[in-house]
C-alpha cells in the first residue's frame, strides 16, 4: 500500500504525526544537551570563583574530583547508559528514518 493509496486526510495525518513525534524528540534530545552544558558551566564557574587557591589540602582533593566529574558528559540516559540521548542521536535516528522511507520507496516503485 503506497502513499498514492490512502485519502488526503489520512496522508496528511500521518505526516503530521510523524513531524510531531521527531519535533518531541528532537526537543527531547536536545534539551538533554543543554542540560549537560549548563550542569558543567555551573560547576565550572563555582570552582572558578570559590577561591580554591586559599582552601586546604582536603579541599583541594575534593575539587579535583568534582573537576574530574564536570570532564564526563552528563546527558540523559535509558537502561544503564545503553542509549544516551543526545543531538547526535537525533541525527542518527532521523538518518535510519531517512534510509527507510527511501528503501520502503524503492520496493513500490519496483512492484
Amino acid at each position: 500500500m503506497g502513499s498514492s493509496n490512502l485519502s488526503p486526510p489520512r496522508y496528511y495525518t500521518m505526516v503530521g504525526i510523524l513531524i510531531g513525534v521527531m519535533v518531541e524528540f528532537f526537543v527531547i534530545c536536545n534539551t538533554s544537551e543543554v542540560a549537560d552544558d549548563c550542569s558543567n558551566l555551573l560547576m565550572i564557574n563555582g570552582i572558578k570563583h570559590s577561591s580554591w587557591e586559599k582552601a586546604s589540602n582536603q579541599t583541594r582533593r575534593y575539587l579535583c574530583v568534582m573537576l574530574r566529574r564536570v570532564q564526563r558528559p552528563n546527558h540523559l540516559s535509558f537502561n544503564e547508559g545503553m542509549i544516551i540521548l543526545s543531538r547526535l542521536l537525533f541525527l542518527r535516528v532521523v538518518r535510519v528514518a531517512y534510509s527507510f522511507v527511501n528503501f520502503m520507496g524503492s520496493r513500490s516503485v519496483e512492484k
